[in-house]
């Protein structure tokens, strides 16, 4: 029997002992005053079964029944919280952050200007809103120049959306995405393509970065378009990371991929600053 079961029963029980017990044929019910070792007398009711050789049943101190309650959900909301803290530790894992974005958060990305500052304002409210957009699907584009925080702002949703919704995160690059595609290919390999795409089709969130560094031949193109329409039909949304300028993305991936992951609510966030390496550089 699980904890809610046993608190249920324990409710009813309680409940049942402070209400008049329904008179029935054969049955003398007797309201009377009971002590109890630990809280002292208190007042309950009797019922004597005549058909069954005076048989008597009495309600149970109210005290004691709501001490086992609060005990009890007490004891529930401790497994609980041991439970969820597990489950969000295993969502980091398969989150598999790489250790230099290991502090990485919404909360201590640093916006050097009102651009960076409006990046942050739009990652937050997709981050809070997350079951807003698990009901329209719609993902984000964060393009731009190197060194400009997008994996950290991308990392930062992804982390607080495990937190707050114990969403599944997957983090990846285009390049593997096309290398494991790929290795189905190979006579021996056990996985299909549909696998494949099953893997980066099933996360509540996926994070694919560094688009644009791959060959970008046709092959690719079809197998990115095709993990991004997957999920764009289920809902899924969908954040790309790239260092290419806004309109060489929309190039490289094509519209279609561009229009799916507008759609939905979904933007673009362009990154048009100097890199943090730069600047400390120049410090």
């Amino acid at each position: 029997m699980g904890y809610r079961t046993k608190i249920e029963s324990l409710k009813a029980r309680l409940e049942e002992t402070l209400q008049k017990p329904k008179v029935i044929e054969n049955t003398v019910v007797q309201e009377i005053t009971v002590t109890c070792e630990k809280h002292g007398e208190y007042q309950t009711y009797k019922r004597k079964l005549l058909s069954f050789r005076g048989i008597e049943t009495q309600g149970e101190c109210p005290e004691c029944l709501r001490e086992k309650i609060t005990a009890l959900e007490q004891e529930y909301q401790a497994v609980e919280r041991k439970r969820i803290h597990q489950e969000k530790l295993d969502l980091l894992r398969f989150f598999n952050v790489p250790k230099r974005f290991d502090m990485a958060s919404l909360d201590n990305y640093e916006p050097v200007n009102s651009y960076a500052r409006q990046c942050l304002a739009v990652c937050k409210s997709y981050a809070t809103k997350w079951p807003e957009r698990l009901k329209q699907g719609g993902g984000l584009v964060m393009c731009g120049k190197p060194g400009t925080g997008k994996n950290h702002l991308a990392i930062g949703i992804g982390k607080s959306i495990i937190e707050n919704f114990m969403a599944s995160v997957r983090l990846t690059s285009a390049i593997k995405i096309a290398r494991n595609f790929k290795a189905t290919w190979a006579k021996d390999s056990e996985e299909r393509e549909s696998d494949v795409i099953e893997m980066y089709a099933s996360p509540d969130l996926l994070i694919i970065d560094e688009v644009g560094v791959q060959f970008g031949s046709d092959v690719e193109k079809m197998i990115l378009f095709e993990i991004i329409n997957c999920r764009y039909e289920n809902l899924k949304p969908t954040i790309l990371i790239s260092n290419l300028p806004k309109e060489e993305l929309a190039t490289f991936v094509g519209e279609r991929v561009m229009d799916r992951m507008n759609d939905g609510g979904g933007c673009t966030l362009t990154f048009t600053w100097e890199s943090y390496r730069s600047r400390k550089k120049a410090a």
